[in-house]
């Protein structure tokens, strides 16, 4: 497995020593929202978030975006990244140790994931995405408690979590796949 992941990593590095650097990057935000949708598609049906997606996507994301920094020279982009991931892995993980029923330990590696992605646009747009993933939960919930569903129904926060993150990295200024 680990000899797998070693040699996707090498892949997705020499991949952007062939292609232009714009080409690599929407070739990997694609393949990163593309992941946020298995992720969701898994938390929607089995309330969990897998590691063995998680976990490997910020491991080869972080290797490709080091490999683009790395080219073109902009190690100022990759360090946001790095500490935005870092950032929302440790606020997410605090809340988890504040509230373990509320929010998973899935969500807290996810956040690591939609921070790096989110962090390489630029700091601001993790917590846009925070911010809007949080606001469709909220609204869903709202409407949950309206139709008077169960009060013991949970509500997977990964897929609001993508969807937020995904709505953003779409419609920023700086994104390879975005309207902005």
């Amino acid at each position: 497995m680990l000899k797998r992941r070693i040699g996707t990593a090498v892949a997705a590095s020499a991949l952007g020593g062939v292609a232009a650097v714009s080409d690599v990057e929407a070739a990997l935000f694609a393949l990163w929202l593309a992941t946020l949708a298995a992720v969701s598609w898994c938390d929607l049906r089995t309330r969990r978030i897998p590691t063995g997606i998680v976990n490997p996507a910020t491991v080869i994301g972080a290797a490709a975006l080091g490999a683009t920094a790395w080219r073109v020279g902009t190690g100022a982009r990759l360090g946001a990244a790095a500490a935005t991931a870092a950032a929302a892995y440790a606020a997410f993980a605090l809340l988890h140790a504040l509230n373990p029923g509320g929010l998973g330990y899935g969500d807290v590696r996810l956040s690591g994931l939609l921070g790096l992605f989110l962090g390489w646009l630029g700091p601001a747009a993790m917590p846009a995405g925070t911010l809007l993933g949080a606001a469709g939960a909220a609204l869903a919930a709202l409407v949950m408690l309206l139709s008077r569903r169960d009060r013991r129904s949970t509500l997977p926060f990964g897929p609001f979590l993508a969807a937020g993150a995904a709505t953003v990295a779409l419609l920023h200024s700086a994104a390879p796949l975005g309207f902005g």
